[in-house]
């Protein structure tokens, strides 16, 4: 009875310093936001700089009403306004003809180099088929070779040559397929660095 007795109080001191410390920890959340809620309200002070502060004129010594120098200010701006509007119209005719030039020059190159991409692709899976190919027919050769022993003792130069011939076969295969991937990997790293994006 005295074992149960301390085993419930031990219990019960246990749950509540479980309680008291999960009351009292912040949870992570939490301290987030107070965290960004402190950092709002310390970068809210007002950045002064040429953009955010209007741009006052020097006073004039003439005797002009202010009214009059508004509307004189207004004309002028919209002239000047106007000039530059001409301006930027005129330049960006000039430069249509050039920029048009320039995209659809990188849009040819572009297609050129995914045309390439995907011959590529293709003559690797070509090349790939054909080593698998060449590779099951030499297990193939291999097993019919070793299942039958009157063909082992009878044909042993003969499966020795094929099977060398079979392996540099394979060897130039595997050769002209690193090739080919090689060459893949340098089309996407060229067409990476033209701005194509990734296949």
């Amino acid at each position: 009875m005295k074992k149960l007795f301390l085993m419930l109080v031990m219990c019960v001191f246990a749950v509540a310093l479980f309680v008291q410390q999960s009351s009292a920890q912040q949870s992570l959340g939490d301290a987030a936001r107070a965290n960004r809620a402190k950092k709002h309200s310390s970068t809210s002070a007002v950045k002064l700089d040429d953009d955010t502060m209007p741009r006052s004129s020097s006073p004039s010594a003439s005797a002009e009403p202010e009214t009059a120098k508004k509307g004189d200010d207004k004309k002028t701006d919209e002239k000047k306004g106007d000039e530059k509007n001409a301006d930027a119209k005129d330049a960006d005719a000039k430069d249509a003809p050039k920029k048009t030039d320039a995209a659809d020059a990188q849009k040819q190159k572009n297609e050129e180099l995914k045309k390439q991409i995907d011959t590529q692709k293709k003559e690797i899976a070509t090349l790939q088929r054909e080593l698998d190919v060449a590779q099951r027919e030499s297990r193939l050769r291999a097993a019919a070779y070793y299942a039958d022993a009157g063909v082992m003792l009878r044909d042993q130069a003969k499966f020795a040559e094929d099977t060398r011939k079979e392996q540099e076969e394979m060897n130039t295969k595997k050769q002209a397929l690193d090739a080919a991937q090689q060459k893949l990997a340098d089309l996407q790293e060229q067409a990476r660095k033209s701005g194509l994006p990734s296949e």
